[in-house]
């Protein structure tokens, strides 16, 4: 089936973040669990959830760009929503959503060196796959134009970046910024935002203390 990669991605979750591996700042395990699980019934019953025409929503991918010392994030003004928001996008049918989601990063930076952090040795990842989505969320985006309202599944996944590269604003994006964390917080109210930038100071804590 073209989702058991996408559903192992979902497994190694459950074992790490959804289980509280990492307790972080706000860590609400019903939270966690309750996004899991509604992500992986929708995979499991919708054949063409990687598709932007399957009507209830489809599945996203996006990442949380930060510079190799987990200190400052990179964030786009979301041309259609217009929110501070991480990088990333619809997968089209592509199966392999983490592959999607680092395409996105690197196509709303202009930057090809956009890459993933392997962050999942701090957290006793183990054998599970590689990248561990970094967090998952579920969303509706409102009705526009010919498209009606629906959900995004989105994927998470943690990648880092030179933050002295020069980026490239793309035609998706109002403004693109490095941010450090606590200027991040303080641009955006966003649950789900400030749920990952309290993730990243977790792992941060956690690499300083290793």
């Amino acid at each position: 089936m073209h989702r058991n990669q996408l559903l192992a991605l979902l497994h190694a979750y459950e074992k790490t973040w959804a289980s509280g591996v990492l307790p972080y700042p706000t860590f609400d395990a019903d939270e966690e669990r309750a996004a899991l699980i509604r992500l992986r019934d929708f995979v499991l019953r919708a054949p063409d959830c990687l598709e932007r025409s399957c009507v209830e929503g489809h599945i996203t991918g996006s990442a949380l760009v930060t510079d190799p010392t987990g200190q400052h994030v990179l964030l786009t003004l979301h041309a259609k929503l217009n929110k501070w928001l991480q990088l990333g996008g619809h997968v089209d049918g592509e199966s392999d959503v983490a592959n999607a989601a680092l395409r996105e990063a690197q196509e709303e930076s202009g930057r090809p060196e956009v890459e993933f952090f392997p962050y999942e040795e701090w957290l006793g990842a183990g054998q599970l796959p590689r990248p561990l989505p970094f967090d998952l969320d579920i969303h509706e985006i409102p009705a526009r134009k010919q498209d009606p309202a629906h959900f995004h599944f989105d994927v998470r996944f943690l990648c880092r970046l030179d933050s002295t590269l020069p980026f490239v604003i793309s035609e998706e994006s109002h403004d693109l910024r490095w941010l450090s964390l606590s200027d991040a917080q303080a641009l955006t109210d966003e649950r789900s935002m400030h749920r990952q930038f309290y993730k990243l100071q977790a792992l941060r804590e956690r690499l300083l203390t290793r």
